[in-house]
């Protein structure tokens, strides 16, 4: 995970969360960065904490991501508490997909 990026983040959430700049601000810094940028398996938590300040580009609140998921993305990057993320997968999707597997022979001792 790139630390200078991580401290990006919490700066634009402390930022955000003062009222230094406008959740409009803070969603288009967060979409610059994820449109020039691929993540890797292990910076989970810093692409998800960036999609979650994209969802601030809305000016009516109602839709703004909340100030306790901003509150919590900062705590997990800096490591007060643990992130837990879910990978969620449609049933009907995944079965339907593993209808199209297919498998090798298995080789047979003769």
């Amino acid at each position: 995970m790139s630390k200078e990026l991580t401290e990006e983040i919490i700066e634009q959430i402390e930022n955000c969360l003062a009222g230094r700049i406008t959740g409009q601000e803070t969603a288009a810094w967060a979409v610059d960065v994820l449109t020039r940028r691929t993540f890797s398996a292990g910076e989970t938590l810093v692409e998800d904490a960036l999609t979650a300040l994209a969802g601030l580009h809305d000016g009516d609140e109602r839709f703004d991501t909340a100030k306790e998921d901003l509150i919590y993305f900062k705590n997990c990057l800096l490591a007060r508490v643990p992130y837990t993320a879910s990978l969620e997968f449609p049933a009907r999707a995944t079965a339907e997909e593993q209808r199209t597997y297919e498998v090798e022979p298995r080789a047979t001792d003769e």
